[in-house]
């Protein structure tokens, strides 16, 4: 029996919950015994928390950064250190000056120099880490099909799109509204259907709120007939994993999405969806599949295949068994 030490910085990270959490019973059922952990504030707890790890036969730390202390303590005690991570951690979200860049940058060399193994989200993450850590596998955050109903496409003359997250990446949709205003120029039923933490003001599409919950996304996403996925392309969104185009995939809706990282790696063009870069090929995307309800039913059984043929929760513990068993 491998015992392994998990360390999080948040349980109720998305994060966490996705690439972690969603885990853990099946690590159980093949013999894992795993410790969960919230990293300690207080630099002495946090230390004792890093120095037991002499008692595991591994530790699994994700997501969070390490100080150079920190990480050789780790290094110390550890006998092997594996690390997972979806988002660009090695920059800041919002450009915050050189003394902070330079400080994250320090913590991500520290903790990307000590790791036996980093499991990474994307290829560009990959890249990154290649840098430092010698042992690196790229594992998209995937989805349990099981959760998800499948949509029945039909036809409609109120086609909804549909865009899913959180308040955080909500912005992302603003750049794009005037191309789906045009799109219903054409199509004069479409509407937009928001599930989120926190609603979107001033747009002058018919838009849909509804507060996100795990017990309901599964229906909510079934009210849309296209799931949308803007994204602008900077060093953070380069490190985004698409997770929610895996989601409107899992829920047998075709996407419409940014080619900026992973998003061109998860839609395939024309089978599962559209990549859409100027404002003209959104409005050109929407227009397209609001108006083909036979194209939306494909596109949608496609993407739910490929969920279950590569992005699912049941092939990803086959690789978290193989590398937190070695």
């Amino acid at each position: 029996m491998k015992r392994i030490l998990v360390i999080t910085n948040n349980l109720q990270q998305a994060s966490y919950r996705l690439r972690v959490a969603a885990i853990l019973p099946l690590l159980a059922q093949r013999g894992f015994d795993l410790k969960v952990e919230v990293r300690p504030r207080g630099i002495f707890a946090r230390r004792r928390l890093l120095a037991s790890a002499n008692q595991f036969d591994a530790v699994l730390l994700q997501r969070k950064l390490l100080d150079p202390w920190d990480a050789k303590l780790l290094r110390k005690k550890a006998l092997r250190i594996v690390y997972d991570v979806d988002d660009a951690v090695m920059f800041d979200e919002k450009p915050r000056g050189r003394f902070s860049q330079w400080r994250l940058s320090r913590r991500f060399e520290a903790t990307a120099s000590v790791l036996d193994c980093a499991v990474v989200g994307n290829d560009y993450l990959a890249g990154m880490f290649l840098q430092k850590t010698k042992n690196v596998i790229v594992l998209p955050t995937v989805v349990d099909p099981a959760h998800y109903q499948v949509k029945g496409h039909e036809p409609t003359d109120l086609p909804r799109l549909v865009w899913i997250g959180s308040h955080s990446t909500l912005p992302y949709l603003r750049p794009v509204l005037p191309a789906l205003e045009r799109a219903r120029e054409q199509v004069p039923g479409l509407r937009l259907l928001i599930v989120a933490d926190q609603a979107l003001e001033g747009i002058s599409l018919p838009v849909e709120f509804e507060k996100w919950s795990e017990e309901r996304e599964s229906e909510l996403l079934c009210r849309g007939d296209i799931g949308i996925a803007p994204t602008p392309l900077n060093h953070w969104t380069l490190g985004k994993c698409g997770f929610k185009i895996v989601q409107y995939m899992a829920a047998g809706l075709p996407v419409i999405a940014s080619p900026v990282g992973a998003n061109s790696q998860i839609v395939q063009e024309g089978r599962t969806g559209i990549l859409a870069d100027s404002g003209e090929d959104w409005t050109e995307a929407v227009v397209k599949l609001a108006r083909d309800v036979l194209l939306r039913g494909s596109m949608g059984a496609a993407g739910r295949q490929r969920v279950e043929n590569v992005f699912s929760l049941q092939r990803a513990i086959e690789t978290w068994a193989q590398v937190l068993g070695m």
